[in-house]
């Protein structure tokens, strides 16, 4: 045969199949879509986190003491080893938190980092906007700062704007800044995840803050190779044990992993759509071939071998995979800049790029998958015998060809596992077990649904009303009254769906035909029916997950911070703030009630005299547990007593008043996720933020719930102890807990920026609301990607209705010759894929309630139901969804002329 004879045959019979073909190529290209958005989305993630880890990490190592802050004193430590020639040079930053208002909520906060000009930064020079030649040292002085183009996007301001800043200081008052806006940086290199950042130099901070404390939360250090790395991480890890390092190579495998993660997950939900898609090319080319026996038989007949009929045939299927790879390919790079734009909202500075690799291999993964999964009906087409198909005689059923059905399919999960491998960048164990395990879960979820379609099937719909059908009615309306009591919404749709039976007996005896017609073909083609609803159920069943588990979780939230806590707005002030706010509590408006207690910021030291640095050397939460062990809130014991529930141990009361007796957070015990099994009787050594002061702790107490309850302190304490604890330049810190009218809250807040505008204000609101910001943007990303499925399953039921017209198109033909219309016709694919789609997403959703509530129970110990709302609206849009989409497609289908059909036969 000649080469321009497959390449003429395949292309016109694709041209010649039609609405068929472009089915058949959206379905390919669906899959690649999901593939090639996902892969994209997590590459373009990679390479913005990655591309440049040395700028990024500050230099060749970076050191973290936010838990415990460096002295000036300490930065001899590095002079000396800068003498010695370990590293070639460092930098100290002074880290803390602005607001453009003198009561910011953390949503308007952004980070201002106090730095050196002239040794800042060390690993590269950054991106200037504007001015385009622009350089630290030249910029950052006389009160000028330098902020990245996020700030600029967020607060709009412009090169040579004036303004006031607010800096909070972690205990007590902050101070007010006046600025000028000397340069823009871009978010890249050394500034790559800077989010909304300010630069100012340590000169102008010093001389206009001096009352704050001039302590270091980071060190950027750079070395002259390797060696000199390694012996410096050893010798800062020696002397500054409650630090955390950070080497490139740490940073690098730290972000790979996380990546790792994030990739693999967009991966294996790209592959699912991919699956789904591969069903509806097998359904398309069964059908297609199976309307061709007659073309089949006349090639064979003519001397066409079964070869030539593989390579005509796979060469059709793999045209259709590779014309879906390239539509694919074109519609996942554009809906890869919306998958990145939902990146961008849970913190990531994500950079729009295309990797021209990813997209060659979605064209490749079109053409693999028609190829894979056209495999089956292109063999079994294949064999067919002249014969037969001459004669009119029906295929047997042997036994050869049901293991040749087998074989194939044992083929199709074979080469489809190798090339889910292959994506899956030759992880061949997750490859086998995501293949496997989702074929053996979609066996199982088959055979349920198989049992569902069969009993849809036989429902009855009477001639006329009868007692039999009557006790059916009744015995649903039962079962939606029981369903009702445990789950409301599932008993609604269940009540509705009675009542629809029951109306069914009233109607016009056309629209009872089409009824039962419509019952009848679900169960005719069982297998098609099942496909359809296994797509739809993986997207329904998705989508509701994600979103009844986020409206939970935002509720539980809400509650949290507007039902169960006393005071909604905190004020932490020191020295003449703290007198002046007392006086003028009166003024603020919707004030109800207040209280006052003491607080400062530490630095522990030993746990059981223990030096920290032995405790927490192998300990990977090290950072986490410096943060429970670095603050404290005081009680003045001979008036009151701290206001939280007990877990272990006893609360202070009146008889500790002049020791040093605490409570501690739970977290710090042996039922806590940190595993340090701190109990009462232990000691904790700390110091002031001087290192003036050094104290020795007992724990006589572990309280228990949300510190948000009553105390912003981790550590209970006597007011003595924390006076004594106090940095003497700093001065005692004084937690002011305000309960204000949630609707006058905003001018509560101006009236506290005015009475003391360096207060640092927290209105707790805020924090839910951030929270609740954070888990909606996690909840975009997740319902995007089960979106996908649904796409997927939205084609898998274009796909089935119109290889349904195409097989009943003799049917067609007699129902309109017999007098039905058009709309009769179509009002039959109605009502059947409306069920399909109702039926599916009706299961998914009462599976999704199931696993709600389970998740709820052993995750978080919570009562997780699925809203009524969110329950109905799925599944009323789900069948919606499947109606409007067979009726785009059987639309021109069911117009066709009776005597076309019947001269076609």
């Amino acid at each position: 045969m000649k080469t321009s004879m497959y390449f003429n045959y395949t292309s016109r019979s694709l041209l010649r199949g039609g609405q068929r073909t472009i089915l058949a190529i959206f379905c390919v290209a669906v899959g690649v879509l999901a593939v090639v958005a996902l892969q994209l989305a997590g590459f373009m993630l990679q390479s913005s986190l990655t591309s440049d880890m040395r700028s990024s990490n500050g230099g060749d190592i970076s050191l973290n003491a936010q838990s415990a802050p460096l002295t000036q004193q300490d930065l001899t430590f590095f002079d000396q080893l800068k003498s010695a020639g370990t590293i070639h040079n460092y930098t100290a930053v002074i880290g803390v938190t602005g607001g453009l208002k003198a009561a910011t909520s953390p949503l308007q906060s952004f980070s201002v980092e106090v730095v050196d000009p002239n040794d800042y930064p060390l690993a590269s020079q950054p991106s200037f906007v504007n001015p385009s030649n622009g350089s630290v040292t030249n910029l950052l002085s006389n009160d000028k700062v330098i902020v990245s183009q996020n700030f600029l996007d967020k607060y709009h301001k412009k090169v040579g704007d004036t303004f006031d800043i607010y800096i909070k200081a972690q205990a007590g008052s902050g101070a007010t800044l006046h600025v000028t806006l000397a340069g823009v940086v871009a978010n890249q290199g050394v500034f790559s995840q800077a989010g909304n950042l300010l630069l100012i130099s340590q000169k102008d901070y010093q001389t206009k803050a001096p009352a704050l404390p001039a302590v270091y939360s980071a060190i950027y250090i750079t070395t002259t190779n390797q060696t000199h790395t390694d012996s410096a991480v050893k010798a800062i890890n020696r002397h500054f044990p409650l630090v955390s390092t950070q080497t490139v190579a740490d940073a690098l495998k730290a972000q790979q992993s996380s990546l790792d993660n994030i990739n693999y997950f967009l991966e294996i939900a790209g592959l699912l759509a991919l699956l789904i898609g591969g069903v509806g090319i097998v359904n398309t080319m069964q059908v297609l071939l199976s309307r061709r026996k007659t073309e089949i038989a006349m090639l064979k007949t003519a001397g066409y071998r079964r070869v030539d009929l593989y390579m005509l045939f796979g060469l059709e299927a793999g045209l259709l995979g590779l014309l879906g790879g390239i539509v694919g390919v074109v519609a996942a790079a554009a809906i890869s800049y919306g998958v990145r734009d939902l990146m961008q909202n849970l913190g990531f500075n994500v950079v729009f790029a295309l990797d021209s690799w990813t997209l060659a291999s979605g064209v490749v993964i079109g053409f693999a998958t028609a190829l894979i999964f056209g495999l089956m009906p292109i063999v079994q087409a294949a064999n067919t015998r002249p014969l037969n198909v001459i004669r009119e005689i029906p295929e047997n059923h042997r036994a050869s060809s049901l293991a040749l059905s087998i074989f194939l399919l044992l083929l199709l999960s074979i080469l489809f596992c190798l090339l889910s491998i292959v994506i899956l960048h030759n992880d061949v164990l997750l490859g086998v077990e995501v293949v496997y395990g989702a074929f053996a879960f979609l066996l199982l979820l088959s055979l349920f649904l198989s049992l569902i379609v069969l009993v849809t099937s036989k429902l009855p719909v009477p001639e006329r009303f009868n007692l039999k059908f009557l006790g059916l009615i009744l015995a649903s309306v039962a079962i939606a009254a029981l369903t009702f009591v445990v789950l409301p919404p599932f008993g609604i749709i269940l009540f509705v769906a009675s009542f629809i039976g029951l109306a069914s007996a009233f109607l016009p005896r056309s629209l009872k035909v089409s009824t039962k017609m419509a019952l009848r073909n679900i169960g005719r083609r069982r297998a098609r029916t099942i496909t359809t609803m296994l797509a739809l159920f993986i997207g329904v069943f998705s989508i509701g997950l994600v979103l009844a588990l986020g409206q939970n979780l935002e509720s539980q939230i809400s509650d949290v911070f507007t039902l169960k806590i006393n005071y909604n707005v905190i004020a932490v002030t020191t020295g003449t703030d703290t007198m002046t706010l007392k006086k003028q509590l009166g003024t603020i408006p919707g004030l109800s009630k207040s209280t006052a207690d003491t607080f400062t910021q530490l630095v522990p030291v030993a746990l059981n005299d223990q030096p920290l640095r032995q405790t927490l050397s192998t300990n990977t939460d090290r950072q986490t547990i410096m943060n429970l062990l670095s603050n404290m809130e005081g009680y003045d014991l001979t008036q009151t007593t701290p206001d939280v529930q007990i877990a272990q141990g006893r609360n202070l009361n009146a008889s500790d008043a002049g020791t040093d007796n605490v409570v501690i957070h739970p977290q710090l015990t042996g039922s806590g996720s940190l595993h340090m099994n701190m109990k009462p009787g232990d000691t904790i050594t700390v110091a002031s933020l001087d290192g003036q002061t050094r104290k020795t702790l007992t724990v006589v107490g572990v309280y228990a719930g949300d510190i948000f309850t009553s105390h912003i302190g981790n550590i209970v304490a006597t007011a003595d102890t924390v006076k004594a604890l106090s940095a003497a330049k700093v001065g005692v810190a004084t937690a002011t807990y305000l309960k204000i009218d949630p609707a006058q809250t905003d001018h509560a807040l101006d009236k506290l920026g005015t009475i003391v505008p360096n207060a640092t204000v927290q209105n707790l609101a805020d924090i839910g609301v951030g929270l609740a910001q954070q888990l909606n943007s996690l909840l975009d990303v997740l319902v995007a990607v089960a979106s996908l499925s649904m796409l997927a399953g939205v084609l898998i039921i274009a796909n089935a209705v119109a290889l349904a017209m195409l097989e009943r198109r003799r049917e067609l033909g007699i129902l309109k010759s017999v007098g039905y219309t058009s709309g009769t016709v179509l009002s039959e694919v109605m009502i059947e894929n409306g069920i399909i789609g109702a039926v599916g997403a009706f299961l998914a959703m009462l599976l999704a309630t199931g696993a709600v509530r389970i998740i709820g129970s052993v995750l978080f110990s919570l009562t997780l139901d699925m809203s009524s709302v969110t329950a109905i609206g799925l599944i009323v849009g789900c069948a919606l969804l499947a109606i409007v989409t067979a009726v785009l497609v059987a639309w021109g289908s069911v117009r066709v002329r009776p005597l076309e059909v019947l001269r076609y036969e």
